[in-house]
């Protein structure tokens, strides 16, 4: 079968058009001007206080941003790389540093040099990925880029695509291409295909159609079903930009624990309606403000 070089370009053509669709979010139309102004705005949890100041001269580019995160940052899964470098107690210091102003502070503290490519092992935060994707997001917003964190399970965590791990990265808005894309800070993925990514309202939808393959689902709750409420209201709190502690579930999530069977039937759809609106967040914008703000059982506890 003969192919003319017409033919050629108009197959590279559709190849180019499934790769850009597949690696960035397909929208009816451009977020409203109050979306990406809402992310822009830090949040408790991403204010850099008095420490903004070590934000002037960082780049601009996104590999060199997501470099000098990680030379600042480990994952606990990673703590064994390094040996005995890193301090066994220090394994994890998620809940000892919750904002970025306080984990700024730590970095000034452990070493004087402030956020450079050149910190040691021993002067770096032992911190998730959620702490990862706040430092990214408040350096974005400090260069005038929105963003926003967004809950899930990675399916290019586990070394295989069938297991789901329980992840946060970020959504950054691409003026340019009018575009959201993803970049995953912690793994250092960016502009990455969001099939690879399967959102909290996917995983949650797959629950309630009882089409889930609850074996490959990674977390550190004993049930699918709890994770997955939890990964619901999570991304919720991070599209609405409250960006609660992952930690600090809300009493509508800790009712869930083995089962959703333990919600009543209202409190079902509840949750189905929030994972619609998620699917959506941009078109839904104000629906999501008044389930968030109007429904006390999804306040986590101590707000």
């Amino acid at each position: 079968m003969r192919f003319s070089i017409n033919n050629l370009l108009s197959v590279s053509l559709i190849i180019l058009i499934v790769f850009v669709s597949c690696s960035t979010q397909k929208l009816d139309s451009p977020p409203s001007d109050q979306v990406l102004q809402k992310c822009l705005e830090y949040s408790h949890y991403t204010t850099p206080g008095k420490f903004e100041y070590l934000y002037d001269n960082l780049p601009k580019d996104m590999e060199d941003i997501c470099d000098l995160i990680k030379m600042q940052l480990v994952h606990p899964f990673d703590i064994e790389k390094f040996g005995e470098v890193i301090p066994k107690q220090r394994v994890y210091e998620d809940r000892a540093i919750p904002t970025v102003e306080q984990m700024l502070k730590e970095l000034h503290a452990r070493s004087s040099n402030d956020l450079v490519l050149s910190r040691k092992p021993k002067d770096r935060l032992v911190v998730a990925c959620v702490h990862h994707s706040l430092l990214l997001a408040q350096i974005l917003r400090h260069q005038g880029i929105p963003v926003r964190l967004r809950a899930g399970n990675a399916k290019y965590i586990g070394g295989d695509n069938k297991i789901r791990v329980t992840h946060v990265i970020c959504e950054v808005w691409d003026n340019q291409r009018k575009v959201w894309f993803l970049v995953d800070p912690d793994r250092h993925k960016i502009d990455f295909d969001r099939q690879e990514f399967e959102f909290a309202s996917e995983t949650w939808q797959s629950l309630r159609k009882k089409n889930i393959e609850r074996k490959f689902y990674i977390s550190r709750y004993k049930s699918v079903d709890q994770a997955s409420a939890h990964l619901l209201w999570l991304d919720l709190s991070y599209v609405m930009r409250t960006e609660e502690p992952y930690w600090n579930d809300p009493p509508l999530v800790n009712k869930v624990e083995n089962s959703i069977d333990n919600l009543s039937s209202s409190e079902l759809q509840l949750f189905d309606k929030i994972a619609m609106l998620l699917e959506k967040p941009d078109h839904h914008f104000g629906e999501l403000i008044a389930v968030k703000e109007n429904i006390s059982s999804l306040k986590y506890n101590g707000e």
